[in-house]
């Protein structure tokens, strides 16, 4: 990984889980990333001395905002959105679990396109068993049909449409994409799982 001149920023937002974060950093360093450059930015929902110093050691950058602002990380993701040096952002959530080819996946879903989709195995309450995400996609942003880990997005087009523009309101990715999807991108979706969410 190379913080000059990257292909793809992968953004990771915490708070105050240093043991789902250190999984989630061993699991970034197991990707088989070939040529693709990457940046992982570690953004903290507020002041978190153990994230730093888990972050320290690795190659990525940490960022922390001044305070905890919850709302599922929306102000941390735009953070990393704004310091992202990337052609590309996707989002690394600290509570899944990535494939090896979950980044060069997700980059060659995106790659010549404005958004990359793919799939995630995310557990479903009401079933009480694991689906995939999306179902099917046919060009039309459902709730509950989408995971943050399935986008691959232009950063330009990322810096257009915060994840914060409703404050205080519960950052859903399927708001976010819905809103993405307001600037007429082009989209590609590529039906390769590279994950799962974990159950806690």
């Amino acid at each position: 990984m190379v913080a000059s001149s990257p292909d793809l920023t992968v953004i990771t937002n915490t708070w105050q889980r240093p043991k789902h974060l250190a999984c989630l950093l061993r699991q970034l360093q197991s990707q088989s990333p070939g040529n693709l450059r990457i940046e992982h930015l570690v953004v903290s929902d507020g002041p978190d001395p153990i994230a730093a110093a888990l972050v320290e050691p690795s190659p990525g950058r940490f960022l922390q905002l001044p305070d905890h602002q919850g709302c599922f990380g929306v102000a941390a993701k735009d953070l990393g959105i704004a310091e992202a040096r990337g052609e590309y952002v996707c989002f690394w959530d600290d509570d899944n679990i990535y494939e090896p080819h979950a980044l060069t996946t997700a980059y060659a879903a995106a790659f010549g396109f404005d958004i990359g989709i793919v799939r995630t195995e995310h557990w479903s309450v009401t079933h009480r068993r694991y689906v995939t995400l999306p179902r099917q996609w046919n060009g039309q942003v459902r709730p509950g049909d989408i995971d943050t880990m399935c986008l691959c997005v232009r950063t330009q087009l990322a810096r257009r449409v915060p994840w914060d523009r409703e404050p205080r309101k519960r950052g859903m990715d399927h708001r976010w994409l819905s809103r993405l999807m307001e600037h007429q991108p082009s989209v590609n979706y590529v039906p390769l799982v590279v994950g799962r969410h974990l159950t806690f």
